[in-house]
């Protein structure tokens, strides 16, 4: 539902389910962030449960334990979420507080002192996986001009130096009812959350909206980047941009990079690490992104295997091109993805997170469409998916090799 100060809402009522789950979506993230305000975002949603107006102090986190719920929060490089799951009887109180949360949060100079240091122990933790680092140069690599290559995780120069009044002057830019969503999922009275969203989020009032970040990216070369560090084996990603949220292509992504490299039935697993002992692990993803996606590979090798891994993985990518896949990859792919689709739905938080997620990237007919656009794919529609998107010239490969390596 649309309401008049810009605020959207999805209802997806489960007569038989004794739970609900509440998610409010906000779309801020890493993509709004200036260079001075690296890691404002995620700063930000630790703050956000640290008291409010008619929720102060830890009453909010007391409440929501003593009726048996939950809540958390996470911050991706688009958006911020808040949730609470609970009980079916706790949705209305639930939504209360989590509006009083959005609207009227307090900031306590205090809490923001403490916060700074969570936040900077959770950078430094964060800079110290070899798989983070790794991650974040290869956003860097593959994203020049998008603001997608902004950290989520942002700089401790940043979170140790940001004052109040930079937080709650960010926080008032980006928390209006325009970039939020209200998802409630599961076991509730329709009635009775259409009135209570009514009277609570439905009433902040509308503001101006920020302009939006620049996301799209244009193909280009791509590159070999290796960076030296305190590990033991090698780590590389491997990748290149491909479908945005909203291209018609993106059913195919799941599909192709299934099929490359999603399983121990996939090319890049039964070659580089059965066949050949190249690797202790290889795994292919697709990136969900607005304004372009990414293919990526990970793998963790010893260091001299590097050249041989970047070819062939390079070379069952071309091979996919040239002769195709065979109809038994391309069922058991779509098989295995229908299974994964069907467990990412089972409970409500899946089903509110889901349909949340895809409604406020502007892609709300994906959810509903997905299963049977996937049974419809074919072999070629595969092969011409690489064929867009894959060239020797546009995949980049970002290592992170030992120190005392000779690689």
């Amino acid at each position: 539902m649309k309401y008049n100060n810009g605020l959207n809402s999805i209802l997806i009522n489960n007569e038989n389910s004794l739970t609900a789950s509440a998610i409010v979506f906000v779309r801020v993230g890493s993509v709004d962030e200036k260079a001075s305000q690296a890691g404002l975002s995620h700063f930000i949603e630790h703050l956000m449960f640290k008291g409010s107006k008619n929720y102060p102090g830890d009453s909010f986190s007391k409440n929501v334990e003593n009726f048996g719920g939950e809540i958390n929060a996470a911050t991706s490089k688009e958006f911020t979420m808040y949730y609470i799951n609970m009980q079916k009887d706790f949705v209305e109180k639930s939504l209360k507080m989590l509006a009083d949360t959005m609207q009227n949060p307090l900031f306590p100079k205090d809490e923001i002192d403490k916060e700074r240091k969570v936040v900077i122990e959770e950078i430094q933790r964060h800079f110290d996986n070899p798989g983070s680092v790794l991650y974040e140069k290869f956003y860097e690599t593959i994203y020049k001009t998008s603001a997608l290559k902004n950290s989520v995780i942002g700089t401790s120069d940043v979170i140790s130096n940001i004052s109040s009044e930079e937080i709650y002057e960010y926080y008032k830019t980006h928390y209006v009812p325009e970039k939020m969503l209200v998802v409630v999922s599961g076991g509730f009275d329709k009635e009775k959350i259409e009135k209570v969203i009514g009277d609570t989020f439905a009433k902040f009032e509308k503001q101006k909206i920020p302009s939006e970040p620049l996301l799209k990216e244009k193909s280009r070369a791509g590159k070999n980047i290796t960076k030296y560090g305190k590990v033991e084996v090698g780590y590389m990603l491997s990748g290149f941009l491909a479908s945005d949220i909203d291209d018609e292509d993106l059913y195919v992504a799941d599909l192709a990079t299934d099929i490359l490299g999603g399983g121990k039935s996939s090319r890049l697993y039964k070659f580089l690490y059965e066949k050949e002992h190249l690797v202790y692990a290889i795994d292919a993803s697709f990136s969900v992104e607005k304004g372009g996606g990414n293919i990526y590979i990970a793998s963790v090798f010893e260091p001299k295997n590097i050249k041989e891994i970047k070819k062939e993985i390079e070379k069952q990518i071309e091979d996919i091109i040239a002769n195709g896949i065979s109809e038994e990859e391309l069922n058991r792919s779509k098989l295995l993805l229908k299974t994964d689709w069907q467990f990412s739905n089972e409970t409500p938080y899946d089903v509110a997170d889901k349909f949340g997620y895809w409604n406020l990237m502007g892609n709300a007919e994906f959810v509903c469409s997905y299963l049977k656009k996937l049974q419809g794919l074919t072999s070629k529609d595969v092969v011409e998916f690489f064929k867009k998107y894959y060239s020797k010239d546009a995949i980049s490969h970002t290592a992170l090799l030992p120190n005392k390596s000779c690689c």
